[in-house]
């Protein structure tokens, strides 16, 4: 329960940071993880209130409930995904500056629906249709992003 708390204070904090003091979503683990080793539930409360009561982080991690709570997410890596569907992103595991910027300039964000057209085999790119626009990623890239149906997963 403790470790759910904690948790909940870090991805609120980073939700603040993103959603009211305006930083990218590439720029808040460390600031967040600062933050949030001093923080009361009465603060983590208001913050979340500020920052519209998200139930996901900005990397789409969801928030535990302020009663320990862990709300399930069903979804799966990219890299694993059937060929010619509609996914949805729903979490991206990476910290990285540089990853997670790229994504942003792709519009491979948390709550971003697109297309997966095809797959190369033996790790190669896939290819993906984002709004009008085709973009490849390559395999590695792909491992970081976790996807799902568009029923199965709603950012508030």
């Amino acid at each position: 329960r403790e470790a759910l708390i904690k948790l909940r204070y870090h991805r609120i904090a980073e939700a603040f940071l993103v959603n009211v003091m305006g930083f990218g979503w590439h720029e808040i683990h460390e600031e967040a993880q600062h933050m949030s080793n001093g923080l009361s539930e009465t603060l983590v409360q208001r913050m979340s209130e500020m920052a519209g009561n998200p139930s996901h982080c900005p990397h789409g991690e969801p928030i535990p409930t302020a009663d320990g709570h862990m709300p399930e997410v069903r979804d799966i890596w990219l890299t694993e995904a059937d060929p010619a569907r509609d996914y949805v992103v729903s979490r991206v595991h990476s910290h990285d500056d540089d990853k997670l910027q790229y994504l942003d300039q792709l519009g491979l964000k948390p709550g971003v629906k697109f297309h997966l057209l095809d797959r190369a085999p033996f790790e190669g790119p896939l290819r993906l249709r984002i709004g009008e626009e085709t973009h490849f990623i390559g395999h590695t890239l792909a491992g970081v992003l976790r996807v799902c149906d568009e029923d199965e997963f709603e950012l508030v």
